[in-house]
């Protein structure tokens, strides 16, 4: 007979059924809890890395004054002294509020004051890196073979601390475990929170100035592609010798090859259709553009479009490098157009193979007569955009690896027009800014001296 039964053989019920209930409610208490604990621990686990990645968390001091938010809430996340007054917090309020009818030249006026309440993108730039060039090159999930051929030709050389920096720029969805691979071998992936679609060159190009503006106190940045070349030596070179302020820190620089009066293309289907930008404009015609292949801003222009975009929001367009010189129409900027950026939508560099006669062997690659004259000379190639092959770039790479620019300070001709002789009187300023007398103000690069400004 069982414990439960009674004398007379009927089954005693009610100790079963409170034993039954016990179990029943520990089992809905562990059920109730259990995810709770593992959400939580998830959540936790998930913080942790966003914190540690390249991209920027919510509680980044820089990201809580960009969004808007006060000055006095960006200081309890970075724990400023209590000098930190609401009085700035104020000011910098204020100046969020009133930005909307501002023109963009004193947006850029504000981001180079050294008024930490007009500081909308950098909370203590004295805490930055200093940086002379940051190139940022746009790739894709399934181009590590251009990467790779990239770091051996000149990335690895372009990784300079105090003078340039380099970082591959891909969308957070192209995050592949060979992509992460990449990351602990060579660290220079910096990863845009947006998924990839028809704008993301736009994009990551954004990214490229956000990135280089918040990470660094950068003189100049380099937005170029994954299938160009960056001759980084005489261009850093070339970019010091055109510097007309102390430091380098206001240039209001924009260089590359410029495309002039280019019509909008309007072909439905066509892949580079910009509707958007005519139904926004009302223009058949873009402002003259440095081409994407490889353009430079300097580092005053790139945080007055952070500041803008941050408060205002700027208009994306599909076509990347027009879009940019839509963005600086309003901006007065000295536009480089130099001659020693190859960025046209058209293969470089090399010959055609040769097969000859009676030979199954194909000719090695031969650059063309052109580039290979101009390559190592005092007015070298800057940039050379669609290289077609990983190999190709890799013997470019050799080949500029023999060059030997020695002196740094000979003014090349593609910039001469563009380097100012310093003025010995106030009226040579003013004869010097006359239109008409703009030519005679020119340079001859054998005699020219310029100011050559020594970065700290």
């Amino acid at each position: 007979m069982g414990s439960d039964d009674s004398p007379d053989g009927t089954v005693r019920r009610g100790h079963s059924d409170r034993s039954a209930s016990r179990v029943l409610s520990q089992h809905c208490f562990l059920s109730g809890v259990l995810p709770f604990i593992v959400g939580f621990l998830l959540v936790l686990s998930i913080f942790q890395f966003r914190s540690s990645s390249f991209r920027y968390g919510s509680s980044d001091p820089r990201r809580l004054l960009a969004s808007g938010d006060s000055l006095q809430r960006a200081c309890e996340t970075c724990k400023c002294p209590p000098s930190a007054s609401s009085a700035q917090a104020d000011l910098a309020s204020k100046l969020a509020g009133t930005l909307t009818s501002q023109t963009a030249a004193a947006v850029l006026d504000a981001a180079n004051s050294t008024d930490p309440a007009l500081q909308t993108v950098r909370v203590n730039e004295d805490s930055l890196e200093s940086l002379f060039l940051f190139v940022g090159i746009l790739s894709g999930r399934g181009y590590r073979h251009r990467r790779l051929a990239v770091r051996e030709a000149w990335g690895n050389r372009a990784q300079v601390p105090g003078i340039s920096a380099a970082r591959f720029i891909l969308s957070e969805d192209e995050r592949t475990p060979q992509v992460q691979k990449e990351i602990e071998q060579n660290g220079d992936i910096a990863f845009l929170d947006h998924k990839t679609n028809y704008k993301s060159i736009l994009y990551k190009t954004y990214f490229v100035l956000e990135y280089a503006v918040t990470n660094f106190d950068v003189r100049f940045i380099l937005k170029t592609d994954d299938d160009a070349f960056i001759n980084v030596v005489p261009l850093i070179s070339q970019l010091k010798l055109l510097c007309e302020t102390p430091g380098c820190k206001n240039e209001r620089v924009y260089m590359g090859r410029m495309a002039q009066r280019s019509e909008v293309m309007l072909q439905p289907g066509h892949k580079w259709n910009n509707e958007v930008y005519l139904n926004h404009t009302g223009l058949t015609t873009y402002p003259n553009y440095m081409m994407g292949g490889g353009y430079i801003l300097s580092g005053d222009v790139a945080m007055g479009l952070v500041n803008i975009h941050k408060t205002m929001s700027l208009k994306f367009t599909p076509i990347e490098d027009a879009t940019v010189a839509f963005w600086l129409m309003p901006i007065d900027l000295r536009h480089i157009n130099h001659p020693r950026f190859f960025t046209w939508a058209q293969p470089c560099c090399f010959k055609a193979p040769v097969r000859r006669e009676g030979q199954r062997i194909i000719t090695r690659f031969q650059l063309a007569d052109e580039m290979e004259q101009e390559l190592c000379s005092d007015d070298p190639w800057l940039v050379l955009h669609k290289i077609d092959s990983p190999t190709k770039m890799r013997f470019i790479g050799n080949r500029v690896a023999e060059c030997s620019f020695e002196d740094s300070d000979k003014v090349a001709p593609s910039i001469a027009p563009y380097i100012k002789r310093p003025a010995e009187t106030d009226e040579a300023d003013r004869h010097a800014s006359d239109p008409q007398n703009l030519a005679e103000n020119i340079p001859d690069p054998k005699t020219a001296q310029p100011k050559i400004v020594q970065l700290q």
